[in-house]
């Protein structure tokens, strides 16, 4: 149990340091995973940056998820989910565009003036604050990957068994200090676990651009 994301990130260090050293990337998905990143980069010196992913979701009801994007190339697709959503390849296109087209507008403003951090030939840690399906993660982590990352590692404070298995095969390294057999969802293992917002964010990125100035 963690008492709020700043004391998740903190616990991660552990386990991170034997991962990767001081010159590695450490990458927030956006929301909520980007507090605890920040305490993690800061703790292991690390430079900060956000990685932005959108799922793609067929309408409903019922709303089906079939597949995430992120700002880069990265497209991860459950075509099951798609066939029984009757989601053909022109529906899954224009999902893809949309949702592209919100993850580098909301990755734009996240950033403000500031570019994304080069990741060519880094180590890069992918950073959540819970994760329960694997769409999202996996696109994360290929997303750091297309970018040129030459080693990616996924940290997150708590997730599914079935989620970490699967982050196996595209990370070299998995940190996860809990994954019960019975995951519902990330807030059950925080005793303060707010929205974070746009502002809460940028204004972390902002500071730790600062610090690693």
């Amino acid at each position: 149990m963690y008492s709020d994301r700043q004391d998740a990130g903190r616990q991660l260090v552990a386990n991170l340091r034997r991962c990767t050293g001081g010159d590695a990337r450490v990458l927030g998905l956006h929301g909520g995973g980007v507090p605890v990143a920040a305490e993690a980069a800061a703790r292991l010196g690390c430079a900060l940056d956000v990685l932005v992913v959108r799922e793609l979701v067929v309408p409903g009801p019922p709303r089906v998820l079939v597949g995430a994007v992120a700002e880069g190339p990265a497209l991860v697709l459950d075509e099951e989910a798609a066939r029984r959503a009757g989601a053909g390849d022109a529906r899954l296109e224009e999902l893809e565009r949309d949702a592209r087209v919100e993850a580098r507008a909301l990755g734009l403003r996240l950033r403000g003036r500031r570019p994304g951090l080069p990741l060519a030939g880094r180590d890069v840690i992918v950073v959540d604050d819970g994760v329960a399906g694997r769409l999202a993660a996996e696109a994360a982590c290929r997303d750091a990957r297309a970018r040129g990352a030459g080693r990616v590692v996924f940290a997150v404070p708590a997730a599914s068994p079935a989620t970490v298995d699967h982050l196996w095969t595209v990370a070299e390294e998995v940190v996860c200090p809990l994954s019960p057999t019975f995951f519902v969802t990330a807030s059950d293992f925080y005793l303060d676990f707010p929205p974070v917002s746009e502002v809460e964010a940028g204004g972390l990125l902002e500071r730790a651009s600062e610090r690693t100035a």
